[in-house]
């Protein structure tokens, strides 16, 4: 009979062990399968994301919005800003607040085409640039984007009637011949 208690404590040591095991697998591979990792992986080398800068030609997609009314959210669906010299596209979503009833009719204020802008742009240190672009004819006053050579990049908007609002994403050269 002592015998057959010592197996059985066994064996449940055994299947207790077991189990604990199983349990911890599939924790780290749940934690391993749901993270996100911060690090910015550029699809373009840093070379070619500062000719893309130097010559007016980038891609500037948001990942993460943060308004200065109402709360910060993740974005996907492909929300961009792309520069092409002379053109400039805007197809960002807005989350704020209407300072003004002149810009209730105007729907998307960050949703445009310009090929009325003022561009500069600043190399603060290597590999990171800043470039404020101010739209004319547009409720946004201004849009500064802080570019970084490993992809990640920044922006501030400035509205006339809105509140402001920022974004974190990415940058890469535009990959179109237009």
């Amino acid at each position: 009979m002592k015998r057959l208690c010592k197996h059985r404590t066994m064996k449940q040591l055994k299947n207790k062990q077991f189990n604990i095991l199983s349990a911890g697998i599939l924790v780290i591979f749940f934690f391993t399968a749901c993270s996100s990792s911060k690090q910015v992986t550029a699809q373009a080398t840093p070379e070619e994301i500062t000719q893309a800068i130097n010559n007016d030609r980038w891609n500037f997609t948001a990942t993460f919005a943060n308004p200065s009314y109402g709360t910060a959210r993740d974005i996907t669906g492909g929300y961009d800003v792309i520069c092409k010299k002379d053109t400039l596209n805007v197809s960002l979503p807005y989350y704020g607040k209407l300072n003004s009833p002149a810009g209730a009719m105007t729907g998307n204020p960050l949703d445009f085409e310009s090929k009325e802008f003022k561009l500069t742009k600043e190399e603060r240190k290597p590999g990171e640039w800043l470039v404020t672009i101010k739209p004319v004819s547009s409720e946004v006053q201004s849009m500064n984007f802080t570019f970084f050579s490993n992809g990640s990049a920044q922006l501030n908007i400035t509205m006339t009637n809105r509140t402001g609002i920022s974004y974190q994403g990415k940058v890469a050269p535009v990959r179109t011949s237009n």
